[in-house]
């Protein structure tokens, strides 16, 4: 393990060293990581609006960032307006050593459903037992079992942070929540009525409902861009090669990509194309296999934010990336690759999600031609960025001011009530 950063574990040792003697109370409590802080200035775009209406409401609130104890997202920004959650981590890194040792498995093989109990009830007992909100939001569900350990009353919140659809372990699988979500009482925010019906239809525990599954959107960064009068060849791929994966299936992954470029160059020179790459956000060079193109006609871009690419391009093309709800928000059709089993957008995107370009899929290296010279009749172009926009609509909706703040005024209350 390597501490990536002094100077933040410092700081985080003196505030929760200090929360021993001293007492804190909050109305909400934010809890993030380093990892999503990818708006402008490295500000966390997902919890902004949220922090904005805590403080137009009044409400006490503090933000917890969680540690990068390894450095693996050293790339993003630490936030100024945040309390480094450093010094905690260290500590359940630690607890949870001690914990294995003594305990063997069973700790870890328990971690999967209900969470870490006994390091959670260590640090309350020790660091937080003059601490308390009302309400806490989290990103990745993080620490959620502490949350609940510290006050059993409060709400403890998991936000939607990627896509959700029936299979994945964080949300819904074999039509159960994850236990730890159930186990703790989490209510979901979600970030529109597709994902919120994909966790209450498939759920068959009935843990997900209308009182714990509460749709409030997400800000948009980018409104519907005003359709181009004609293709302008530009294609953004967007990448998904991240850290942690399997060596053989990235290898498979660059394997398929290096062939569809091959041979299809030739159709894509003549007729102008550009293919700008776009690498993950965790992505970092230094524990992630390289990936290079020589061709004249691509362009690697890792600094523009994938929202600005996106307003000069016309086509966007993944494997499966979420960023194709980026695209079909500014109304940008995408083009599936469906070449890699193990990377295929067949259950997810077109099974479970229903894309409406369902002729936009590459199922072999020959395919790349075909939909390009389709698309590239201006009636049909424009039909399908009409389409993909409208198919975003269920799924994000704006970031909704009034639901959000209805709902932490009636989880703060019955709090207070309760108290």
């Amino acid at each position: 393990m390597i501490i990536s950063n002094w100077k933040r574990l410092f700081a985080s040792m003196n505030y929760f060293l200090k929360l021993i003697f001293f007492k804190k109370e909050y109305d909400v409590v934010f809890v993030s990581s380093v990892y999503f802080n990818r708006g402008h200035n490295g500000e966390n775009a997902l919890l902004k609006p949220m922090i904005e209406s805590c403080k137009k409401n009044n409400l006490n609130f503090v933000i917890f960032e969680d540690a990068d104890l390894k450095g693996e997202y050293k790339n993003f920004r630490r936030s100024n307006n945040s309390i480094p959650f450093d010094f905690i981590s260290l500590v359940q890194v630690i607890l949870r050593k001690f914990f294995n040792l003594i305990y063997k498995n069973s700790l870890s093989e328990n971690k999967k459903y209900i969470g870490d109990p006994k390091t959670s009830n260590v640090l309350k007992n020790f660091f937080f037992r003059k601490f308390n909100s009302k309400v806490y939001i989290t990103l990745l569900w993080n620490n959620i079992t502490l949350w609940r350990s510290i006050d059993p009353d409060s709400c403890v919140v998991d936000y939607q942070h990627g896509v959700i659809y029936d299979g994945h372990l964080g949300y819904i699988k074999d039509g159960r929540p994850p236990k730890i979500k159930s186990a703790n009482d989490i209510v979901t925010l979600v970030y529109g009525q597709s994902f919120k019906d994909i966790l209450i239809d498939g759920d068959k525990s009935n843990f997900y409902g209308e009182n714990n599954v509460v749709k409030v959107g997400i800000k948009k960064e980018s409104k519907f861009k005003n359709l181009p009068q004609r293709n302008t060849r530009k294609i953004l791929f967007s990448l998904q090669i991240v850290p942690g994966l399997d060596v053989k299936l990235v290898n498979n992954y660059i394997d398929d990509i290096n062939k569809l470029i091959t041979f299809n160059k030739d159709f894509l020179t003549k007729n102008n194309y550009k293919i700008i790459f776009k690498h993950h956000p965790r992505y970092t060079t230094y524990n992630c296999p390289k990936i290079n193109f020589e061709e004249d006609f691509i362009d690697f871009d890792n600094q523009t934010p994938i929202l600005d690419l996106l307003n000069t391009a016309s086509i966007h093309m993944t494997f499966h990336s979420t960023s194709a709800f980026d695209a079909a928000m500014i109304g940008i059709p995408t083009i599936f690759i469906d070449m890699l089993g193990e990377m295929s957008p067949e259950e997810i995107f077109l099974n479970q999600y229903k894309y409406p370009c369902k002729d936009m899929v590459i199922k072999d290296c020959k395919d790349l031609e075909k939909i390009l010279v389709d698309i590239d009749n201006k009636e049909i172009f424009i039909n399908k960025c009409d389409d993909v926009y409208q198919w975003s609509q269920a799924f994000y909706n704006d970031f909704d001011e009034k639901i959000f703040e209805d709902f932490l005024s009636k989880k703060v209350n019955k709090h207070i009530l309760n108290n």
